[in-house]
């Protein structure tokens, strides 16, 4: 009993210890997602980029963020001993990876459409009077009712899905151009792209959702990052910097 005191005793007096067997690097995948994994600037590289080097850093570790398609980035993350995971992520998307289970941050997912649609998401029914094509972007997980609705195959013909480099870009000029009558996205990707100026509209929240960072679980420290992750993202010093990050980001949108 006193041996095991005194190891508890001495692993508390250098934490490091405890994630001894994590690497000084770390890679992980991402997608263009402004403002959160990427931004205007070398110095504004997005909200989450800077959240998550910056607390990697306090326990001596670099995280190097590597941007790919989405779909591409999920592959990667699960196939691929280079890219150690995904730097955001909800379960829907990547089933296989280890995620943390304290959130990075929230996002809002809603749905917009051209101005001169009055159609509105209200709850699951808004979706058999949804005009259509739907447009999505392959390999998100948007959560339900939704989800269902796309996989669905009955559906197939309502709905268009995006694959490739610059899917959110694209995503918010279809819709400005009126080839797809519906997008969903987050509202602070939307304020990214738009500048308040896209002749779009709000049409209804689906969801107020947490997104997580996400590990291979195969390996052999996975279950170590995540634990120090799970502790770090409840830290009340790193949550008044990411509200520092967030108020510093959407200040500089129109």
């Amino acid at each position: 009993m006193k041996t095991i005191t005194i190891a508890a005793v001495f692993l508390l007096a250098f934490p490091t210890l405890l994630w001894a067997k994590i690497p000084s690097e770390i890679t992980l995948a991402t997608t263009t997602w402004p403002p959160y994994t990427s931004g205007v600037s070398p110095e504004k590289p997005g909200i989450v980029y800077e959240y998550m080097t910056e607390i990697l850093a306090q326990n001596g570790i670099n995280l190097r963020i590597e941007a790919y398609p989405w779909s591409r980035a999920i592959k990667m993350a699960s196939d691929n001993n280079d890219i150690h995971g995904l730097l955001t992520a909800v379960y829907e998307e990547a089933p296989k990876l280890l995620f943390t289970t304290t959130p990075i941050m929230n996002y809002k997912v809603n749905f917009y459409t051209a101005m001169d649609n009055n159609w509105r998401y209200q709850d699951q029914r808004s979706l058999d009077s949804m005009p259509s094509p739907l447009c999505i972007i392959l390999g998100y997980g948007y959560g339900s009712p939704i989800d269902e609705f796309i996989h669905n195959e009955a559906n197939k013909p309502k709905i268009h899905t995006l694959t490739g480099g610059n899917a959110q870009q694209r995503l918010v000029k279809m819709l400005e151009y009126k080839r797809v009558a519906v997008i969903i996205e987050d509202e602070l990707v939307i304020q990214s792209y738009t500048n308040n100026t896209a002749n779009i509209r709000f049409a209804g929240t689906l969801s107020d959702s947490p997104f997580y960072v996400a590990f291979n679980p195969n390996l052999s420290w996975c279950h170590d990052i995540v634990a120090l992750l799970n502790k770090e993202l409840a830290e009340p010093k790193n949550i008044q910097r990411l509200q520092q990050l967030v108020s510093e980001y959407t200040a500089e949108q129109p």
